[in-house]
């Protein structure tokens, strides 16, 4: 802490924000002093316009600027099929395999007592409801690998198979390149995670 007021609340904002600790924030506030007026009257309008113009779709989850994201209004895409993966940048490293055609759906968040993370907290009976009023022939799952990650695709399966769901359930595989981190994965390891991914039973 110094004795300048703005410059440690600034500091303790920017160390809110994941993976930035204390040292980080102090030098990316002395950056941001540094910066011209024309820099930081750029920088706080995208931040503010950022719920202004960013919307939450309600069916699959995703981020987008319009009233409906790019890949569910696209016709192309396979509607048959969902995947469902726990955070936005997983989506994104998918979609850079260029391996799946479906769509998605995006949890929130994976199921972890420990960290306080119920069923209730992540989008679980917002997939069921979205199962149950579509004609779909496979779900596949792509969650990291971690225990949080089997408890929730289990979860999910039990859950699919007690609505009476009857198409196949797949979860990708996990090569040794792919390591524990989907969004960090490279692109060659999780396209081959997709295309062997096996059936759940």
């Amino acid at each position: 802490m110094n004795n300048i007021q703005s410059l440690d609340r600034l500091i303790q904002i920017i160390s809110r924000l994941p993976g930035i600790g204390g040292r980080s924030a102090m030098r990316l506030a002395l950056y941001l002093f540094d910066c011209d007026d024309e820099y930081l009257k750029e920088f706080s309008e995208v931040l503010l316009s950022l719920h202004r113009d960013i919307k939450l779709f309600k069916e699959c989850y995703s981020l987008s600027d319009n009233d409906i994201c790019y890949i569910c209004s696209n016709d192309r895409r396979e509607h048959n099929k969902i995947c469902i993966v726990e955070s936005y940048p997983d989506m994104l490293a998918i979609e850079k395999t260029e391996e799946y055609s479906g769509v998605y759906h995006i949890l929130g968040g994976l199921i972890a007592p420990i960290k306080g993370i119920g069923i209730s907290d992540i989008r679980i009976k917002e997939l069921i409801e979205r199962v149950n009023k579509n004609s779909i022939d496979e779900i596949m799952i792509a969650f990291s690998a971690s225990l949080e990650a089997d408890t929730t695709a289990s979860y999910i399966y039990k859950t699919l198979k007690d609505n009476h769901f009857n198409g196949k359930v797949t979860r990708i595989t996990y090569g040794i390149s792919l390591a524990s981190d989907i969004e960090n994965a490279d692109s060659r390891s999780l396209a081959r995670s997709i295309l062997d991914r096996v059936e759940m039973n």
